[in-house]
């Protein structure tokens, strides 16, 4: 049995109340019958009650078979019949009886928000939202449109999540990076999330640990791992991580100890030359409670930089970037270093990631960069 409400319009009912049959019954009322499937006021079969069908050259216009439409609708031809049409709204039959709208193209799109794989656990959930849709036919003031879900906007005849998409990132001309990915609307490195107007590290970051917005203070004022904790007091001092415990470094210079250097120099005794992603140097000491690490980079004919993933004993406490910068002077104080949360190291090991390119520190591959000096502090 189907109920109809009062409010479903041109449903046959007498007075006020609303009708209770089976849609294909025979039961009849005052008015011809109970058939809430059809729509009383336009359908030319069933055109102001049940049983009253218009002429095929008429069409029911509030409920009454005319010869023309009222206003704003337009007599269409459709199926055969002829039905009174909104063309200005109607995306089916938009400006003209024969248009019909359709959605865009999407191509050979993917799935998803095409950021790449982001390996870092966040509250806020990375890589999130729809990515796109190609929307619903839409017809306004009789022309043809895409209607875009809540939240996505049209680019290009597809709509797309500007809050998550990689490239369609806060606007539909934006495109991220290939090692950034898009959240909030903005891009930033991969491991990290846009907060309160910068993009942070929610695993490091004692203002944004974990969440944004989630800050560490009284008793546990440091960010761990996305965790709030107590951490250690470091002296402020360099820390003698002096040995080169170990490296996988493969360059032209690469004999050299630059775990013992606190500022840069030009000499292959202190170099250690980068010459493909993931490899790295390892320096080590007596264990102490760190909570910056600092590197100089070569810069005498050239200027050799890169990006460097840091590791207290197994734990990586940040990423040391000094792509466009020069890294001469004291590791401590030239700006090519990091802050972390205090913690106590016996090792501190760099990993390379990228660098200045071909050719430019010592003729070899990307990321072909090179530390001089290494600090923790």
């Amino acid at each position: 049995m189907l109920v109809l409400g009062a409010g479903v319009a041109g449903a046959c009912a007498k007075g006020s109340l609303p009708i209770v049959g089976d849609a294909g019954s025979d039961a009849t009322t005052a008015d011809g019958g109970a058939c809430p499937q059809f729509d009383l006021q336009t359908d030319p079969k069933h055109c102001g009650s049940c049983t009253n069908a218009c002429q095929s050259s008429e069409v029911c216009s509030a409920g009454q078979c005319k010869s023309q439409c009222e206003s704003p609708t337009t007599k269409c031809t459709v199926d055969g019949g002829a039905l009174c049409i909104t063309l200005a709204t109607d995306p089916n039959h938009c400006g003209q009886c024969t248009t019909v709208c359709a959605t865009g193209d999407a191509g050979g799109l993917a799935p998803g928000t095409d950021n790449p794989a982001p390996n870092v656990p966040f509250d806020g959930g990375y890589d999130g939202g729809p990515g796109w849709s190609l929307g619903a036919p839409d017809c306004d003031a009789s022309t043809c449109g895409i209607a875009c879900p809540n939240g996505m906007s049209l680019c290009n005849g597809v709509c797309f999540d500007e809050q998550n998409h990689h490239d369609h990132c806060g606007a539909c001309t934006t495109a991220c990076q290939s090692t950034e990915w898009c959240g909030s609307g903005h891009c930033c490195a991969q491991g990290t999330e846009y907060c309160g107007g910068s993009c942070v590290d929610p695993l490091t970051d004692d203002a944004n640990c974990g969440s944004c917005g989630h800050a560490c203070n009284g008793g546990t004022p440091y960010c761990s791992n996305g965790t709030c904790v107590a951490g250690c007091t470091p002296s402020g001092s360099r820390q003698a991580f002096n040995t080169l415990q170990s490296h996988t470094t493969s360059g032209c210079w690469d004999t050299g100890n630059p775990c013992a250097q606190d500022t840069y120099n030009f000499s292959q005794t202190y170099g250690q030359n980068f010459q493909a992603a993931g490899q790295d140097i390892v320096c080590s000491g007596t264990t102490a409670c760190v909570g910056h690490v600092g590197i100089g980079t070569y810069g005498a004919t050239t200027v050799c930089q890169g990006t460097w993933d840091v590791y207290c004993d197994t734990t990586k406490v940040g990423t040391i970037d000094t792509l466009n910068t020069t890294c001469t002077g004291s590791a401590m104080t030239n700006g090519c270093n990091i802050s972390f949360t205090p913690t106590s190291c016996s090792t501190i090991k760099l990993v390379g990631q990228t660098g200045t390119g071909d050719n430019a520190c010592c003729g070899g591959s990307s990321p072909d960069s090179m530390i001089v000096a290494v600090s923790a502090w």
